[in-house]
C-alpha cells in the first residue's frame, strides 16, 4: 500500500511485509559488518584531539591524553599505522605541531559538540566516533527505503536501498570515524521533507543551516538550494511574500554560519589545499607559503588526467551517477521541478570539487547525499505516476 507524505515514517514499516523484514535484517548485517570491519585512519586522532581541546587547552595535555586514548583503544596494528611515517610520527612526538592541526578538525563544531555529548553519556570519544559513524548510516539507508517507497513497490525499494549502500560508498564511510555520515544524513532528510512533507518546511531549514556546522563545505549545496527556495516561493507570493522569508533567513543563517566558523578555526583553503595535494604541513601555524597558480594548475592537471585516462570507475563511482543523473533528467521534463534542481545543484557542486578540493580517489564520501538524489530522481522518472506525485500543489512543482 502506498503510503502518503504526510504519514509518520514509523508507519512505513510492518512486520506483515516481507520487503520491510528483509530490509530490517539487511540493517542488522549492515552493521554488523560495519563494526567487525572498521578502519582507523589518522582523522581519528584529530577528531579525538579536537574533542579533547573543548576540555582543556594545554597543548601537552591533549597532545598526551589523545595517543593515550588512541593506545589504549584501538588494535595494535591500527595504533602503530597512526604514528608510523614522517607525518605520524611528527604528530605523535610534538604536542604543538599536532595541536596546530586541530583546527582542521574543530571546524565541524556540531560533530565535535556531538561527540563530547556522547563522551559524557559514559563512552570513549573513540566508541563515540563509532556511533557518530554507523547510527548515521544506518538511518540514512532507512531513510532511503522509505523515501523510495513512496514512489516504487516495496522489493524494488528494498533492492535499490541495497545497492546504493555499496555502490554509493555509503559501507566504507560508516567505517571510518568521520563526520561523513552524519552530514550526508542531515542533507538528505532536510531534501526528503523539502520535496515529500511540505508541512515540515521548517525543520529542512533548519536542518540545511546545521549542516553548515558539521561540514562548512556543505554551503556549495545549501546556498543555492535555499536561494531556489526563496525564488519558487516567489513565483507564488512575491518577494515578498511569507513563505520567501524563511528560506531568505535560513540562507542569512547558513552564510554567517560558515564565515564565522571559517574565521574563528582559520579556516584557509589555500592550506588545506597545499597540505592534501603538495606536500604535508607539519606545523599549520608555520604555513607561510603564498598561492602559486602554476602549483594548482599542476594538481587539477594530474587529477584531470587520473579520471580520463586512469582507472576511474574504481576509484570513484561519481561517472555511473552522472549517467543515471543525464538519464534522469531527461526521463522527467517537465516534472518534479524541486527534484531536478536538486539533482542540478548537485552538477555545481561536483564541479566546485573538483576546481577547489579534486581529491579523486576520497570523492564519494562527500558525494553520497548527491548519489541519493540522483537515484531517487532516476527511479520516479520510470515509475508509474503515484497519486502523491500528481495531485500535491507546490511551488517547487514536485
Amino acid at each position: 500500500m502506498q503510503l502518503a507524505p504526510d504519514k509518520d515514517l514509523l508507519q512505513a514499516f510492518s512486520l506483515r511485509r516481507p520487503a520491510d523484514v528483509i530490509f530490517i535484517v539487511f540493517l542488522l548485517l549492515f552493521v554488523t559488518s560495519i563494526l567487525g570491519n572498521f578502519l582507523y585512519t589518522w582523522d581519528v586522532a584529530g577528531y579525538v584531539g579536537a574533542a579533547i581541546s573543548w576540555q582543556t587547552s594545554d597543548s601537552v595535555a591533549i597532545h598526551a591524553q589523545t595517543y593515550e586514548l588512541l593506545r589504549l583503544e584501538l588494535p595494535e596494528q591500527a595504533f602503530a599505522g597512526l604514528v608510523n611515517g614522517p607525518y605520524a610520527t611528527a604528530m605523535a612526538t610534538n604536542a604543538e605541531q599536532f595541536v596546530s592541526q586541530l583546527d582542521m578538525y574543530r571546524l565541524k563544531p556540531l560533530y565535535i559538540g556531538l561527540l563530547n555529548l556522547l563522551s559524557d553519556t559514559g563512552l570513549s570519544l573513540i566508541d563515540a566516533g563509532k556511533v557518530l559513524s554507523v547510527a548515521p548510516a544506518a538511518l540514512l539507508c532507512t531513510l532511503m527505503y522509505v523515501w523510495l517507497k513512496h514512489h516504487v513497490s516495496a522489493k524494488f525499494a528494498l533492492s535499490i536501498t541495497v545497492l546504493l549502500s555499496a555502490c554509493s560508498r555509503l559501507f566504507d564511510v560508516a567505517r571510518v570515524v568521520l563526520p561523513d555520515s552524519l552530514s550526508a544524513l542531515i542533507l538528505v532528510l532536510a531534501v526528503y521533507l523539502f520535496l515529500e512533507r511540505p508541512g515540515a518546511a521548517k525543520w529542512t531549514l533548519v536542518l540545511l543551516v546545521l549542516s553548515i556546522l558539521v561540514r562548512t563545505n556543505n554551503i556549495l549545496f545549501v546556498a543555492p538550494l535555499l536561494i531556489y527556495m526563496s525564488y519558487a516561493e516567489s513565483r507564488l507570493e512575491g518577494w515578498r511574500g511569507a513563505g520567501v522569508r524563511g528560506p531568505a533567513l535560513a540562507l542569512l543563517a547558513a552564510v554567517i554560519c560558515y564565515f564565522v566558523v571559517s574565521a574563528a578555526f582559520d579556516h584557509q583553503w589555500w592550506r588545506l589545499f597545499y597540505h592534501t595535494f603538495i606536500e604535508s604541513i607539519v606545523d599549520m601555524n608555520a604555513f607561510a607559503a603564498g598561492f602559486s597558480f602554476d602549483q594548482y594548475l599542476q594538481v587539477l592537471s594530474i587529477r584531470l588526467r587520473q579520471i580520463v585516462i586512469g582507472n576511474f570507475v574504481m576509484v570513484t563511482m561519481l561517472l555511473p551517477f552522472l549517467l543515471f543523473a543525464v538519464l534522469g533528467l531527461l526521463a522527467s521534463r517537465g516534472r518534479f521541478a524541486g527534484l531536478r534542481m536538486t539533482v542540478m545543484i548537485s552538477f555545481l557542486n561536483f564541479i566546485c570539487y573538483f576546481l577547489m578540493f579534486p581529491l579523486v580517489e576520497s570523492w564519494d564520501r562527500f558525494f553520497i547525499p548527491f548519489y541519493i538524489f540522483i537515484v531517487v530522481l532516476s527511479v520516479r522518472s520510470v515509475a508509474p505516476p503515484y497519486k502523491s506525485d500528481t495531485n500535491r500543489v507546490s511551488a517547487t512543482g514536485v
